[in-house]
């Protein structure tokens, strides 16, 4: 009995040590996240800020930086799990981490499907009946293709788009332990390229595996084949990140490895691409080519390159904007950015229903205060998580040192 409980004890003295004592977790990457939630808060709302937070830095939007940074902290996590646990610790972590981010999205569907739909039939909210126009016409059968994750309305196609890259996830570390993350990488950007020539429609015509033919515009503005290419590449990066000594921080780590050619090229790329964003540059080529050069749906060339750039030049200078005050309050978002996720998409919708236009005009002191009161929300909303996490962790050590204690009392 003396072997069962030694274990249980250093548990224990690792629950109930000093703060200074245990390693602290990285703020980084959880204050980026944090930005890129307001970010992209502030571009889904129906006020005038949208105009000024949407592709701000360029031909990117915080959805990128959203896939690709979940992507990578998830790795990096499962990395650790694997080398302190095993690998059949990552497939039940990841299992729980996937359901739980479905049941998130269940749960957002049936608030639209019951409180959102009422409310845009009985005051006749042209936004949101827009917004549910397959739901209204085929509630049953929508319902089924939502739960699938074949129907997926604006707004509701980020966690469908979550759910299914983490499912895949697995797959992909399997390869990747087997044969090295280049042969994952190689197939992803075939995928994507295949993706910018029509693979989504075609699948889309040919294959409808649960019998239920969802219209097409109601299956996601996301083109998942071309987006996947964001999130296989976090993976290999918080991989990679995720085998660094511990206590390293993986921001600090990867700026080495970013040569310093590949960052001035980087700044080249983002300073042209940054002006091209607010200038005509349509006028100056063929329409057609550079919508689907920058075209976000489709996640085109030039936007993927954007995104790198920028990337390169975050992972070399992101880590002096966490020391400052104001950034750092971000991280609390970050840290549950699913909850806040979840009720900026209920903050999106409540102002479209405050107003009966498609699209919603409102007087600057209106937006205003949508603007303070949806802000106000999300950060309650990090705070109530974070509270409810301590809690269930409290709750952890209690049962722990209760089950520490009657083995004690066995042996």
């Amino acid at each position: 009995m003396a072997s069962i409980a030694q274990p249980m004890q250093s548990e224990m003295a690792s629950l109930q040590a000093p703060a200074a004592a245990i390693k602290p977790r990285l703020l980084g990457p959880d204050i980026l996240r944090g930005f890129l939630l307001l970010w992209m808060t502030l571009t889904h709302m129906p006020t005038s800020a949208s105009v000024v937070s949407n592709q701000t830095f360029g031909f990117v939007s915080g959805a990128e930086g959203f896939i690709f940074l979940s992507a990578f902290m998830v790795s990096r996590l499962e990395q650790h799990i694997e080398q302190k646990s095993g690998v059949a610790a990552t497939f039940r972590d990841l299992l729980k981490r996937t359901i739980r981010v479905y049941l998130y999205h269940c749960g957002l569907l049936a608030i639209a499907f019951t409180l959102v739909a009422a409310v845009g039939v009985s005051f006749h909210r042209l936004a949101l009946e827009n917004l549910l126009s397959y739901y209204l016409q085929s509630p049953r059968q929508a319902a089924i293709a939502a739960a699938l994750l074949e129907y997926r309305p604006s707004l509701f196609d980020i966690l469908p788009m979550y759910v299914i890259f983490m499912a895949l996830t697995p797959v992909a570390r399997e390869v990747a332990r087997r044969w090295s993350w280049k042969p994952v990488l190689a197939c992803s950007t075939l995928v994507w390229l295949a993706a910018q020539f029509g693979l989504r429609g075609w699948v889309y015509q040919h294959f409808h595996p649960f019998g239920i033919i969802v219209p097409y515009n109601s299956t996601g503005a996301f083109n998942l084949y071309g987006w996947q290419l964001l999130w296989m590449s976090g993976l290999a990066l918080g991989s990679v990140s995720g085998q660094l000594p511990p206590g390293r921080s993986p921001l600090s780590e990867i700026r080495l490895k970013v040569p310093p050619a590949a960052l001035k090229a980087s700044l080249i790329v983002a300073g042209i691409l940054l002006f091209l964003r607010y200038s005509p540059a349509d006028h100056w080529m063929n329409p057609d080519l550079y919508g689907k050069l920058i075209d976000k749906w489709q996640l085109g060339p030039v936007r993927l390159l954007n995104f790198a750039a920028l990337t390169a030049i975050i992972v070399r200078y992101g880590g002096k904007l966490t020391a400052l005050p104001l950034v750092n309050r971000l991280a609390s978002l970050g840290q549950a950015s699913i909850e806040v996720f979840s009720v900026h998409v209920l903050f999106c919708l409540g102002a479209h229903a405050l107003s009966a236009e498609a699209d919603p005009q409102f007087p600057w002191w209106e937006q205003i205060l949508l603007l303070v009161v949806t802000v106000s929300g999300l950060f309650l909303t990090a705070y109530l998580a974070a509270r409810y996490g301590r809690r269930a962790r409290q709750r952890r050590a209690a049962r722990a040192l209760s089950h520490l204690e009657l083995q004690q009392r066995e042996s």
